[in-house]
């Protein structure tokens, strides 16, 4: 049976990533404004992931009708994440200077709402269907840049502040996670019929729900949004603009390596030599679905399990360090040994270093963010930096495949397990292999500058963060004072 993993494998998961959430939940003391926050988020962030792929998908399907001119510029500027990039920061900043991360979430969700009735209108029309396209890139590109608002939230309201790393990867986890799900929901859907009407209409429900979801979570504390008040700046290391350069850099080269790493082409290897050996279709499908489930997987729950046991025991330096070593030896080998286990080995590997590397960059880009002065949106230029870097590798390398430039004879996955000449199919996994030799050497490369650069920068990047069981206890004191002021004020009052 090929789609085993559809059916019994993947609701698997799910129920046990449910279960963990509850976990998650549970750890929270069990405040319902939680509950409410975590439902929010894993649906939002569902609907989103099928909206981005759907996206995605009606727009390869048309470049076969199109001038390579066109296809670029679609690919352009019918992207969401150019648009994502560009908003991000706004999002952080105007949502700290008017104090309220709820305005642009619940704004992002009626612009997903958008998106997805934006899908029904029939696109016969080549002109019409290029100008919805676009808006759709924009308004999707208003819904993504809500996502470092969420791990803000979270961190403000619930942790006053204080505990960056836990949040990071607590709403990492929930909206990798989300993404997963999506993913499945989308194959499930392409099983049972290749309408997207029906899945649509779900979309809108789910996200209506989302939107009454998001009132149950109370009121935002305003005094909690923004920096850190003078008395805890000054006990603090102090934020300097050459941080958030270098903290940009880091991320923005992450982005590019992992952009890399994610490209078509390792997947377009993957199916052309598996189909050399098995040319079924329905098998080849599926084995595609697997290949990118991996990628996701790898990062929720083998780089979570990461976090959790490593942190703890080696601190953060050595984790980072550890893991950008890891991705290079992993690199290295990829230069010499080109085949579709070690692609999958590797794929696990990958996905799971780039969990734990970017979400510790975003949980100091959140530390920094309420030590900078006049409301800079330091996790917002950081988000930003992130999807640069995957943007631009994945513009150059899908503006070459979909205007058939250079070995690139094929435009998408499914043109090539629909080739019936496996000569070609040859030839093309050939010229593939030393691309992805030179790919791998290239990354190795950049991946070693990049180990050279964490090291010297560091120490300033995660600055307290240097002893993690010291700073761990300093917050949970500070919190804990915190509280008690509370009580004693509410005594006094009372």
């Amino acid at each position: 049976m090929n789609n085993w993993d559809l059916i019994i494998v993947v609701p698997l998961i799910i129920i046990l990533g449910l279960a963990f959430l509850y976990f998650l939940y549970k750890k929270q003391n069990f405040e319902k404004k939680i509950f409410w926050f975590y439902t929010q988020t894993l649906i939002v962030w569902v609907i989103n992931a099928i909206l981005i792929q759907e996206n995605s998908n009606v727009l390869t399907d048309a470049f076969d009708k199109m001038p390579s001119a066109t296809v670029v510029v679609l690919l352009l500027f019918g992207s969401s994440m150019l648009f994502a990039i560009l908003l991000k920061p706004f999002a952080t900043w105007i949502t700290g200077k008017i104090r309220s991360r709820n305005i642009w979430i619940r704004a992002s969700i009626l612009a997903s709402i958008l998106a997805s009735l934006l899908l029904f209108i029939p696109s016969n029309d080549a002109a019409w269907f290029k100008v919805i396209i676009i808006l759709q890139a924009i308004i999707l590109g208003i819904s993504i840049s809500s996502q470092s608002l969420y791990f803000l939230y979270l961190n403000e309201q619930k942790y006053n502040r204080l505990f960056a790393l836990k949040v990071s990867f607590a709403i990492g986890f929930v909206i990798t996670f989300a993404t997963f799900i999506g993913n499945w929901i989308l194959n499930i859907n392409n099983f049972v019929t290749d309408k997207i009407i029906v899945l649509n209409i779900v979309t809108v429900i789910l996200l209506l729900l989302s939107l009454l979801i998001s009132f149950k979570n109370g009121s935002e504390n305003k005094n909690k949004i923004g920096e850190f008040r003078l008395v805890l700046k000054e006990e603090l290391i102090k934020y300097s603009k050459s941080t958030l350069v270098k903290l940009i850099i880091l991320t923005l080269i992450l982005g590019i390596i992992y952009g890399f790493i994610q490209s078509p082409i390792f997947r377009m290897y993957f199916v052309a030599n598996s189909k050399i050996g098995n040319d079924n279709q329905k098998w080849l499908e599926a084995l595609d679905r697997k290949y990118q489930a991996l990628f996701i997987f790898g990062q929720f729950v083998i780089g979570y399990t990461l976090y959790k046991i490593m942190l703890p025991k080696i601190g953060v330096k050595n984790l980072i360090f550890a893991l950008i070593v890891i991705s290079g030896l992993t690199l290295l080998i990829s230069t010499f040994v080109i085949n579709s286990v070690w692609i999958i080995i590797s794929n696990l590997i990958f996905g799971s270093a780039y969990f734990v590397l970017f979400y510790m960059w975003f949980a100091f880009a959140i530390m920094w963010n309420y030590r900078a002065s006049k409301g800079i949106p330091v996790t917002g230029f950081i988000a930003s930096a992130l999807l640069l870097g995957q943007f631009l590798v994945i513009f150059i390398f899908n503006s070459f495949i979909y205007t058939k430039t250079g070995l690139f004879t094929y435009q998408s996955i499914q043109s090539i397990i629909a080739e019936t000449n496996i000569e070609n199919i040859i030839a093309f996994e050939n010229n593939l292999k030393k691309v992805i030799r030179i790919t791998a050497a290239s990354l190795f490369f950049i991946n070693s500058i990049y180990l050279f650069l964490t090291v010297l920068w560091i120490d300033q990047v995660i600055a307290e963060f240097i002893d993690y069981a010291n700073i761990k206890h300093i917050f949970s004191e500070y919190e804990k004072q915190s509280v008690e002021k509370k009580i004693n004020s509410r005594i006094i009052i009372e």
